[in-house]
């Protein structure tokens, strides 16, 4: 059964074929007869406005020499000059176009004569006029010489317009016919087609209606492969996109490099969402914006209070959005366009440590989306632990390259800064000085007083100190009470200038402990120039040195400037 109707179906499609095959041929007789009947309609076309060109561009110039002839105004030759340039082109066109009608290319080359011949005429006329005999040329003219050859032109062209109009209606003739036939046959041909059509429509619909549930069946079982593909995708997608993430986050430095890296994972891992990152402030009394992606960059606050999170105040996670009960958070803002909203908070070793923020102008997706959540949880506690290491990093890091006490850089730090400030110093051949400030009195002021007050002495100045300097400028505590203090592009005018009027502040700076005023402290001080004091770091320190111990020996709270070990050299300031 099956066979015999696969012999039918294909019976049917080869008769289907051969009729195809007839119609399309008879159409393609059809269609070449009206194309070459067109073409030959054209072509008498062509050569009537070739003629019509001809015979005007010699009425033209015939105007141009009449009007030359009587105003002697040269500029009426202009139509003449042109005739003459064009109308032997117009004659070689003509010939290629009745290149096969004898007759005709005859009645050309007979035209060709008459217009040398009146050309001819014309210039005689015009070169007695250029010479100056205006009479002859007027004379010329009267006697209308070349009427025969003008009469004689026109009943050439006369007659070549005469055949080919016979000609040309001959030709638009057999067009009618040929557009007619080629009609009817395109008719049969597109009935035809309809006809296949529809046999082809009824045997397709017959076979359809047999796999119709096979099919349906098949898009089922698509449909479920399908998702499950894509979740397979997903998820590893997901997967390689935190490794990523991780990887990168483990090698950030500080939190400028988390900045940079974190938006474009989080836009690419969260598309459709924007988001921020905040990180608590030391203080614990405020968030600072960390990052921002998405269309939530620019309009993040820059700080807010912990208390305008709901996410933070609760301590876990929380969402919301338009038709939500749950409170909208207070640091976005009132009348922005995002509908649903995700707070997470940034936590790692059960320290709140920030706030990831997703959100989203659909109140609906993060409903329907429950694996966003999941999600962003997961980048959460990365992030956080990422946090929680580099502040750990940055807190190991000061501590190892500050004193703990004071705040001003130590001596292990001064190796690494005295190597570059000196090298900056010599390449741009830029001044450097160093001073060595000692607080007066201290061994007696810290006994009469106590270690307590000591301290809080040595703070005090330090304190002031720091808040005196420009930002390249370097405090270090050298030991016990001395400080050095490294200040770059400073000769020895300006060194010692800045360095007495911090001194003088000093001594004027109130020191207390427990809310108990102490007596003042003063500081004496020693300054030595890079080049004129010395040339390393030893011989300024040893130079600076030398200077403090000449102000203590002159009486104290002072500045001294070391004498001069060297030459002196210009500098650029």
């Amino acid at each position: 059964m099956n066979r015999l109707a696969k012999w039918k179906r294909g019976l049917l499609i080869a008769v289907a074929c051969g009729v195809l095959a007839v119609n399309s041929a008879v159409l393609y007789a059809s269609l070449t007869s009206l194309v070459e009947t067109a073409n030959r309609v054209k072509h008498s076309l062509d050569v009537k406005d070739e003629l019509a060109q001809v015979a005007f561009e010699m009425a033209s110039a015939e105007s141009g020499q009449r009007g030359y002839i009587l105003t002697a105004n040269i500029r009426y030759l202009d139509p003449y000059y042109r005739a003459t340039n064009r109308v032997q082109g117009r004659l070689d066109r003509l010939r290629e176009l009745l290149v096969d009608d004898e007759q005709q290319f005859a009645k050309v080359e007979q035209i060709d004569q008459l217009i040398a011949q009146k050309f001819a005429e014309m210039a005689e006329t015009i070169d007695a006029q250029s010479m100056g005999s205006s009479t002859e040329a007027a004379e010329l003219v009267r006697r209308n010489r070349g009427e025969g050859i003008a009469r004689q032109f026109h009943e050439t062209i006369g007659a070549m317009e005469t055949n080919e109009e016979s000609t040309l209606a001959e030709r638009q003739q057999e067009a009618d016919v040929a557009r007619q036939a080629a009609f009817f046959t395109l008719a049969g041909f597109v009935a035809t087609i309809a006809a296949l059509l529809a046999i082809l429509y009824y045997l397709t619909k017959r076979e359809m209606n047999r796999k119709i549930q096979a099919s349906e069946e098949l898009e089922v079982l698509a449909g479920q492969l399908q998702e499950r593909q894509d979740n397979l995708v997903r998820e590893r997608n997901e997967v390689a996109q935190l490794n990523e993430a991780s990887n990168f986050l483990q090698s950030c430095e500080d939190m400028a490099e988390i900045s940079a890296v974190m938006g474009p994972f989080l836009q690419k891992m969260f598309p459709g969402h924007a988001g921020t990152i905040y990180t608590t402030a030391p203080s614990r009394n405020r968030l600072d914006l960390l990052s921002a992606w998405g269309e939530a960059d620019g309009d993040a606050p820059q700080h807010f209070a912990p208390q305008q999170c709901w996410g933070l105040r609760r301590g876990q996670v929380h969402m919301h959005s338009a038709d939500d009960v749950s409170p909208c958070c207070e640091h976005f803002c009132v009348d922005s366009k995002f509908e649903a909203t995700l707070c997470i908070p940034l936590s790692a070793h059960g320290e709140t440590l920030g706030l990831l923020t997703l959100v989203h102008d659909d109140a609906a997706r993060q409903d329907k989306d429950e694996d966003i959540r999941r999600r962003a949880e997961m980048v959460a506690r990365q992030v956080g632990l990422t946090l929680s290491n580099i502040r750990l990093r940055e807190s190991l890091r000061d501590q190892s390259i500050r004193d703990p006490m004071t705040k001003a850089y130590n001596r292990r730090h001064l190796e690494a800064v005295v190597e570059k400030e000196f090298a900056r110093a010599e390449r741009f051949k830029r001044p450097l000085s160093i001073a060595m400030l000692d607080i007066d009195h201290f061994k007696r002021y810290n006994d009469t007083h106590g270690h307590q007050a000591g301290d809080a002495a040595l703070i005090a100045v330090s304190q002031h100190i720091q808040s005196s300097l420009r930002a390249t400028d370097w405090l270090f505590r050298y030991g016990g009470e001395e400080f050095l203090i490294l200040l770059s592009e400073a000769d020895a005018a300006d060194a010692s200038t800045r360095l007495d009027a911090m001194r003088a502040s000093i001594s004027e700076l109130g020191v207390m402990i427990d809310g108990v005023p102490l007596p003042h402290v003063t500081v004496s001080c020693g300054v030595a120039v890079l080049i004129a004091h010395g040339e390393t770091f030893d011989e300024l320190v040893a130079a600076a040195d030398e200077a403090l111990y000449e102000a203590k020996k002159s009486g104290r709270n002072q500045v001294k400037l070391a004498a001069d070990t060297a030459p002196k050299m210009t500098l650029i300031a």
